[in-house]
């Protein structure tokens, strides 16, 4: 099955408590779940659409519930295995956002990164790898006829956080010529 329009976010985790430089602090996260949902708005992400991103605290879970809210089908490609990925990229932002990722999980197609066999991926870490399969996976899932649409929730930093960042995302979907929104929460009041 294919869809006509696709939508796969990317961006900040909500910032660890010891963050030294804010980039998505957690008193941001209502203002950037009102633009998300904004965002969504303007591209009439309903029933018929896929929304895919990787699950972790911040912008994806606010997307990812967003999308479920207008009946979009969810897809939830996770990094590690659910109590890894729990550990490392949900669990430090809290209970709350810990129960939000479960919650989803039930409402989600999920599907965690298949073990590189040999690490065959070079030098490639685990979030650099997901972003490809985020990618790959809309490309593959958009009608011949379809749109991809990609949401960042991004600080716009060129140099990120290196491959497997929002940074090297934005790249990446820029050259496939998807239309993308920033939502940037350093600058939102």
């Amino acid at each position: 099955m294919s869809f006509d329009k696709v939508v796969i976010c990317s961006g900040h985790m909500l910032d660890a408590p010891d963050r030294s430089t804010p980039r998505f602090p957690a008193s941001k996260a209502e203002a950037v779940g009102t633009k998300i949902a904004q965002q969504l708005d303007q591209w009439e992400v309903g029933a018929d659409d896929l929304a895919i991103c990787g699950g972790a605290c911040g912008a994806d879970i606010l997307f990812a519930e967003e999308c479920v809210r207008r009946g979009a089908r969810l897809r939830l490609l996770l990094a590690q295995e659910v109590d890894a990925f729990v550990r490392d990229s949900v669990q430090h932002a809290g209970a709350d956002w810990v129960q939000r990722f479960h919650n989803l999980r039930e409402k989600a197609e999920v599907a965690v990164l298949p073990a590189s066999p040999g690490e065959e991926s070079g030098d490639l870490s685990i979030y650099a790898r997901v972003n490809l399969w985020i990618i790959e996976t809309a490309r593959s899932e958009t009608a011949d006829s379809g749109k991809l649409y990609t949401l960042l929730v991004w600080d716009e930093k060129a140099t990120g956080d290196g491959p497997g960042g929002t940074s090297d995302f934005e790249t990446r979907v820029r050259d496939l010529g998807a239309e993308i929104r920033i939502i940037n929460p350093t600058i939102i009041r």
